[in-house]
């Protein structure tokens, strides 16, 4: 069997050093943590409206009137145009 790469010496930082790491990392994972959270609310909050779905259908005025729904929808809710096309997409029936 070939011996191992990459298995060397490794490198030791101190404990203060470890300590600022770490507490980098609580640090983004409570953001992160908080913006799901953040996001699973704007989600229900989204579906509690009972947005309507769009099917593909022939012809765009069925198109025209789901983008004007969902518009008028997004005006009432204040939402930011990042967050209006991630929830427009929830609203696709695939």
């Amino acid at each position: 069997m070939p011996p191992r790469r990459g298995r060397g010496r490794t490198t030791r930082c101190t404990a203060e050093e470890s300590r600022a790491g770490s507490d980098d990392d609580v640090h983004q994972v409570e953001n992160v943590t908080r913006q799901i959270g953040e996001m699973e609310l704007v989600i229900a909050r989204f579906q509690w409206t009972n947005p309507p779905t769009f099917a593909a259908t022939v012809g765009g005025a069925s198109a025209e009137a789901w983008l004007v729904q969902m518009e008028e929808l997004f005006d009432t809710l204040e939402y930011a145009p990042k967050k209006r096309l991630k929830l427009a997409v929830t609203a696709v029936a695939t």
